[in-house]
């Protein structure tokens, strides 16, 4: 439902001349978008904020990194790659954990909250790219994305044999054959309807198993929305999508929850290729660094605070609601991390204990 909003009268021309600007910049809210999915502003921009003096070493234009790309550390890498169903865009990201941060949770099954380590993430790269019409491309070229792969593991030696590479359901089997026979642990994660996580497994074929997250539809989503929150992600330069908006946080403010499906959805007209292959490497990378798990539920000391959260993004207990507050958004909570301070964290590599605190 639509919700009439006061402005001062000295801000009225500039809602005239530019109403999706002045709504997104004077309200925080993006035209089109009646329930935002990433409603803590200042969270999301703290996040781009940590890595404004780190460049996106992609061109999306050639699909080339600069040259200065190359591993400097043994840490293990996830990426995610959405592949469109018209085959004419695709989205992909690459991150890593730099640190672990310490929380208490209580798990199912037990009476006493244990402490446990969620990664700090740093996303190495993004792209949004598109077939390349000076190649004679009409469609998204597959074989480019196997030679981008092989050159991040091997010429540019970032450790993805320890790490992971998930892509999206449409045309993925072949793609992802191909990446597993460099020995890349690899499988299919679908954001839209996330049903499980990929976790790595070197005991199964492929090196990969899926365990299931029942009644958690956007959990790749939300766990990105809790990695900005927790203010534990940095992103690098991203291309601006206009005047003051890069493309990722313009997916950020199309993203809308949709109660009804317990999931986060794109609004009508906008993209979220970029977005979902952020989700899907952050995802991974939290489900897989220290082969941590997130648990299905919070000590009773902090619940009271973090079920409305956990709720809105699909995590909550059976049986509680939808997470939405009386003006039908869903709530953020987030208080809890008003006050937290960030651990340092150091260097690490294969064999280390990555983060010991």
């Amino acid at each position: 439902m639509n919700q009439i909003q006061k402005v001062p009268l000295e801000y009225l021309q500039i809602f005239l001349d530019d109403p999706a600007r002045a709504s997104l910049e004077l309200l925080s809210i993006p035209q089109g978008s009646t329930n935002p999915f990433f409603r803590n502003g200042p969270k999301v921009t703290l996040a781009f904020e940590k890595g404004k003096n780190r460049p996106n070493p992609l061109d999306e234009l050639t699909y080339q990194f600069d040259h200065s790309f190359k591993a400097t550390s043994d840490v293990p890498r996830y990426m995610h790659i959405d592949l469109a169903i018209n085959r004419d865009k695709v989205g992909v990201a690459m991150c890593h954990a730099v640190g672990f941060e310490k929380r208490h949770v209580r798990s199912p099954g037990e009476l006493e909250p244990k402490e446990v380590r969620l990664p700090i993430v740093e996303v190495d790269f993004v792209g949004r790219l598109a077939p390349r019409q000076e190649f004679g491309e009409r469609d998204m070229s597959f074989s480019a994305i196997e030679a981008m792969i092989e050159e991040i593991g091997f010429t540019r030696q970032f450790n993805l044999e320890s790490g992971l590479v998930t892509f999206d359901r449409f045309q993925s089997h072949q793609i992802i054959e191909t990446v597993q026979s460099l020995g890349i642990p690899c499988g299919l994660l679908s954001i839209d309807h996330t049903t499980g996580k990929v976790i790595v497994d070197y005991s199964k074929d492929n090196f990969i198993r899926k365990e299931s997250v029942q009644r958690q539809p956007s959990a790749a989503m939300g766990s990105l929305r809790d990695a900005i929150y927790r203010e534990a992600i940095s992103f690098p330069v991203i291309e601006m999508a206009d005047d003051y908006r890069n493309w990722l946080e313009k997916e950020m403010d199309e993203c809308q929850w949709d109660a009804e499906k317990q999931k986060a959805i794109k609004m009508v007209d906008g993209s979220d290729d970029l977005l979902q292959a952020v989700a899907g490497a952050v995802y991974n990378c939290i489900n897989n660094a220290e082969h941590f798990e997130i648990p299905n539920d919070i000590s009773n000391s902090e619940r009271s605070e973090e079920e409305n959260y956990y709720k809105s993004v699909g995590r909550g207990v059976s049986g509680q609601d939808d997470g939405q507050g009386d003006n039908g958004f869903i709530e953020d909570n987030n208080s809890i991390y008003a006050n937290r301070q960030m651990p340092d964290y150091v260097g690490m590599d294969r064999n280390s204990d990555m983060g010991v605190w």
